[in-house]
């Protein structure tokens, strides 16, 4: 990394990652860092036996896993937004890249065999008449382009499709979202529709 890898910047860069919706830029060199700090401070511990240095080690171990945690959620949801496509990534590291990469190829695989599956079904569906079109208008919800959902699951602040922040939200949390953000909300089972 640009500046050395200590306890007090891997804090500063959990607090960061969990304030900032978008992914924090990281070095490409960010997990390999880690691997030396961690190998230091192992030492340390080994050759001190002192209750601080093993204090030390285990708090930068579960401040690594926190990042670590909340950056693959970014991830994952940067690829469920795209819908399996590749976005920009020039945030991640090469590891986060091939993660990203993966989760693209589950989606976009999930995709394909739900597309197969609708396919044999929309053929065989009965046409409306006109008259049945013209009675079925939309929901005064969907009218606004508006849909409430109820969260089951914390999910982070993110960015949307217009760069508009999202979030953080809590389980049991309902609000009123874009279409588009409940819809793929409630494709990742992370929330459910609720009533009006």
């Amino acid at each position: 990394m640009s500046e050395e890898l200590n306890y007090k910047r891997l804090r500063d860069l959990a607090r960061e990652e969990k304030v900032q919706p978008a992914l924090v830029k990281l070095p490409p060199e960010f997990y390999a860092s880690i691997e030396e700090f961690l190998s230091s401070k192992f030492s340390e511990m080994e050759s001190s036996r002192s209750v601080m240095h093993m204090r030390e080690f285990e708090n930068a171990v579960a401040t690594i896993k926190e990042i670590s945690s909340i950056r693959q959620q970014k991830i994952l949801f940067k690829a469920i937004r795209s819908n399996g496509a590749h976005g920009e990534t020039t945030e991640m590291t090469r590891e986060e890249h091939e993660l990203y990469d993966r989760f693209c190829a589950v989606l976009t695989d999930e995709q394909q065999k739900m597309a197969l599956m609708l396919s044999r079904f929309e053929s065989r569906k009965p046409k409306q008449s006109p008259s049945q079109e013209k009675r079925e208008g939309p929901t005064p919800s969907e009218e606004n382009n508006f849909k409430k959902v109820r969260f089951i699951k914390d999910v982070p602040a993110y960015k949307g499709v217009n760069n508009e922040t999202f979030g953080p939200y809590k389980p049991g949390e309902e609000t009123d979202l874009p279409m588009t953000e409940a819809d793929w909300l409630l494709r990742g089972k992370l929330a459910e529709k609720a009533s009006d």
